[in-house]
């Protein structure tokens, strides 16, 4: 490999547009019927799960909220 690359600037097409704000990420994507997760870490190492009380997320309407 020659080493012409290393260290020479590169041009990158997408600089502009990230720049003024107009970058599309996959969190901008609406699609209809689209539903949302979350996922939440365990404040302890190795601790046993004892339950989930998932009573509020199952009484939300399913393809509702905001």
């Amino acid at each position: 490999m020659s080493g012409k690359y290393v260290g020479a600037r590169v041009a990158r097409s997408e600089d502009p547009r990230l720049l003024r704000g107009r970058g599309e990420f996959v969190d901008d994507i609406r699609l209809p019927g689209m539903l949302h997760a979350a996922f939440v870490r365990a404040p302890l190492a190795h601790a046993r799960i004892a339950g989930i009380d998932a009573s509020v997320a199952r009484a939300f309407p399913v393809g509702g909220g905001g």
